[in-house]
């Protein structure tokens, strides 16, 4: 036991600085990983808040967006109403239109040579349904 003192006496001096350089590399240390703890977290915390201020930012960015395409919708439905209206009543009017001449060329009879002139009923007829298509494509065109 007294080697073991001798020993510790003698080298006293270089424990007590051995001593004071660890704790001061462990000051060192622990203030290194101290700043970079709270750096971390607190760049954590900014973190979630910018992500919670940009999830409001897009979710009130589409509420935004869905109304203004809901207010164009609105405004376009009664137009594209009227335009698939007037086109209904043009291909009506074309399909009169279609019958009427479709009964006017008729074939003439191979016994006549010379084509022979309406008679009154079919002229009447036949400009009847020419004045129905033209006023449906008068009516379509409104």
């Amino acid at each position: 036991m007294a080697k073991l003192r001798d020993w510790l006496a003698r080298y006293r001096a270089k424990f007590i600085l051995v001593g004071h350089r660890m704790e001061a590399v462990t000051v060192l240390i622990l203030l290194l990983g101290g700043g970079m703890g709270t750096g971390y977290l607190f760049c954590v915390w900014q973190y979630r808040e910018l992500m919670a201020q940009q999830r409001d930012d897009h979710q009130a960015e589409i509420a935004r967006l869905q109304e203004a395409y809901t207010q164009t919708l609105a405004a376009l439905t009664p137009k594209v109403a009227a335009a698939a209206n007037a086109s209904a009543q043009a291909a009506e009017a074309s399909v009169e239109a279609a019958k009427s001449v479709k009964r006017a060329a008729r074939p003439v009879p191979p016994l006549a040579a010379a084509p022979r002139p309406l008679t009154e009923a079919e002229r009447l007829d036949v400009n009847r349904d020419i004045e129905a298509a033209n006023r449906k494509v008068r009516e379509a065109r409104k």
